[in-house]
């Protein structure tokens, strides 16, 4: 998969016991802050690419962020594309690359699932959550009815997946409920995406990756509830929700369970947007998690005006 221009020189790689995960690393931020770092992570079929605007306007703003493409997904070969497994490469990253300090933990759609199972694991390395467009547990169950569908009866799942090989503008159109308006991005982000997808669908390795993290994605959704519902409460660090106001896969609806577990946490609704308000909305989406950022106790240095640090 090539890597976008805005974010080659960050791309990394970590060794694994079980393979390699790649990643992007922005390191140290201008002026050397003493800011924890930020960890984003993709969601079910997606890459690390997917935070290509988000990246350099949370590094401008003094933040060092980090992005994997998670085990089963995008560049890396590591095995055990399942949640667990997903949850031990993230804390690998945090332990690595951001030397084991505390850091904030950001998750969309399945990421978000996987942010938790990491931060709920090794409190000590995720001071914050933030959930965007995703959450467990969630009112109304995993997402859509066809999630569950393609993970109980894979083979029509897989079939389906499959035939898109032979339909790269199916494939194409399988992107539209991701977005709140997909023809209105920009010419350059929609032939990424076209080619994106297409490479996708014709990799056996990312159709691999795909099904295993559906079924860990919808057992969990299924089973654990209760148990994610207890460390969620638990969880002694901020939580944020970030949610596309046009988001039909995760609706905003299905946050109601984690606000009720946990008072005071605030929602910010990204307009226009999604299920994916990093591609749609990124400056929004930045500004609703730099504000967040800023109040967090651990936050030592305010966050700069990053509109004028990435214009200039």
């Amino acid at each position: 998969m090539k890597i976008p221009p805005s974010l080659a020189a960050w791309g990394k790689t970590l060794p694994l016991k079980n393979g390699d995960v790649f990643y992007y690393d922005s390191g140290t931020p201008p002026g050397g802050t003493q800011k924890p770092a930020v960890l984003l992570l993709h969601g079910l079929g997606d890459e690390a690419d997917s935070w290509r605007h988000l990246m350099p306007l949370l590094h401008a703003a003094g933040n060092r962020v980090i992005a994997p493409d998670l085990p089963g997904f995008g560049r890396s070969r590591a095995k055990r594309a399942n949640i667990r497994g997903q949850a031990a490469a993230a804390l690998a990253l945090l332990e690595k690359a951001a030397d084991g300090k505390p850091a904030v933990l950001a998750g969309n759609s399945m990421g978000a699932l996987v942010a938790e199972a990491a931060a709920f694991r090794r409190p000590d390395l995720a001071g914050a959550l933030i959930l965007i467009d995703g959450c467990f547990p969630m009112t109304g169950g995993p997402g859509t009815g066809m999630t569950l569908l393609s993970a109980i009866f894979p083979f029509a799942g897989r079939r389906w997946y499959r035939s898109l090989r032979a339909d790269h503008e199916g494939a194409w159109r399988s992107l539209y409920p991701f977005y709140g308006d997909l023809d209105a991005m920009s010419a350059e982000d929609r032939e990424f995406l076209r080619e994106r997808v297409v490479e996708r669908v014709e990799s056996r390795s990312q159709e691999r990756g795909y099904f295993t993290a559906l079924r860990s994605f919808a057992a969990a959704g299924i089973f654990s509830g209760g148990r994610f519902s207890r460390r969620l409460a638990a969880f002694p660090g901020k939580i944020l929700l970030v949610w596309g106001e046009k988001d039909a896969v995760i609706p905003r609806e299905t946050a109601k369970a984690v606000l009720a577990l946990r008072n005071g946490t605030e929602i910010k609704t990204i307009q226009g947007a999604g299920h994916l308000p990093q591609q749609e909305r990124p400056l929004e989406t930045a500004e609703a998690i730099l504000s967040f950022l800023a109040d967090l106790p651990f936050f030592k240095v305010p966050n700069q005006d990053f509109r004028q640090n990435v214009s200039g």
